[in-house]
């Protein structure tokens, strides 16, 4: 079986793996659709490599085998979220999508009540979890440990389904620092996560959301998506912030590009006292002015991924339709095509391409 893998800079392969097993704990998915994350992108683009079951991540399938002990997991929406359904046990045949695990109980986390920070929910991730795969989700099948999967809807089309891990990352941040009832909100950076984070924002109760992106074309999915105004970066936008805003500033910015020179906008448009949210991550790095927080008192947070429990939340604001994910997606390609969305990706004017890894 082949899968793709990032393995240098603007590099990709596919590669040979053996056949996925259902060993004990683990589950075989059929990988349908799998998103481009942006991480990835940044992999490709710099050559910064990691964790290679990170690359392709953003996956949804379908389950065909569960080794032993595997579907003893509760797995899938609790209780109303998710368009009502209930509590399950995986089984063959349902439809999945790729979260991170649960709370393991058993960690030092999780022994002094801080469950939210189990040491379990990060672990594939950085590719310590005994049933970390050796690739990610550029593949026909992948085995993966059961109780990191949840079950989607039957509402819930496919290509929504691969855009819910995304989605979910920017829940999880607009569910740490919320708008109160009609704050003023900047995003920055109209990437996917930008994108969901606005409309995040909206639904949370922002009173208006102003958006800086350099793409024209992701501009145009910001407005389309409810932004207040969508504006390039430069000084003619900070001018109108500055005027919409009554020389005060934005109360909240979520930083959504990784990209330096937005931090440093975020950081004079903010208003003394307000907050700002880190979620992009850069490859290269950026410089946080200390004087630019204390000056203004600004309160800085920042966000890491999501937990269990937040993918079915996701899935519920898609199926009433307050959440959109439709109009991020571009295109779907095939396994052997998948440079071409990587260099368009790099290019920076579509949104969310999806790769269909099947067997070639």
């Amino acid at each position: 079986m082949r899968a793709a893998l990032i393995t240098g800079q603007r590099s990709i392969e596919l590669r040979e793996f053996p056949e996925p097993q259902p060993v004990e704990g683990a589950a075989v998915v059929r990988v349908d659709r799998c998103g481009i994350c942006g991480t990835d992108v940044s992999a490709y683009r710099h050559g910064n490599l990691y964790a290679p079951f990170l690359c392709g991540h953003e996956w949804a399938g379908t389950v065909l085998a569960i080794g032993p002990n595997g579907s003893n997991t509760s797995v899938g929406p609790q209780g109303p979220l998710a368009g009502g359904a209930s509590s399950s046990r995986l089984r063959e045949g349902d439809r999945v999508v790729m979260a991170v695990p649960v709370a393991c109980g058993q960690c030092a986390e999780c022994r002094a009540g801080h469950g939210h920070r189990c040491a379990a929910i990060m672990a594939l991730a950085y590719g310590i979890h005994p049933l970390t795969p050796p690739h990610g989700g550029y593949a026909p099948r992948i085995a993966v440990p059961a109780d990191s999967l949840v079950v989607v809807p039957d509402a819930l089309s496919i290509d929504d389904a691969a855009m819910v891990e995304p989605a979910t990352v920017a829940l999880h941040a607009v569910r740490r620092r919320s708008p109160k009832l009609g704050d003023r909100v900047l995003v920055l950076g109209a990437g996917p996560i930008g994108l969901f984070a606005l409309q995040l924002a909206r639904i949370a109760g922002a009173g208006e959301v102003f958006v800086l992106e350099p793409s024209a074309a992701r501009r145009a999915l910001a407005a389309s998506l409810g932004a207040t105004k969508v504006l390039a970066p430069g000084a003619a936008a900070d001018s109108w912030i500055r005027e919409r805003t009554g020389g005060l500033g934005v109360d909240l910015v979520y930083e959504c590009s990784g990209s330096q020179d937005a931090l440093d906008t975020g950081f004079e448009l903010v208003r003394p006292g307000g907050a700002f949210m880190l979620i992009g991550v850069s490859e290269e790095g950026v410089r946080l002015d200390p004087i630019a927080c204390i000056t203004k008192e600004v309160l800085l947070d920042n966000s890491t991924a999501h937990h269990h429990h937040e993918f079915a939340i996701t899935m519920d604001l898609m199926l009433d339709g307050r959440l959109r994910a439709a109009p991020l997606h571009s295109r779907t390609l095939s396994l052997e095509d998948i440079t071409d969305g990587f260099e368009a990706l790099v290019a920076g004017d579509e949104a969310k391409i999806l790769v269909a890894p099947k067997d070639g």
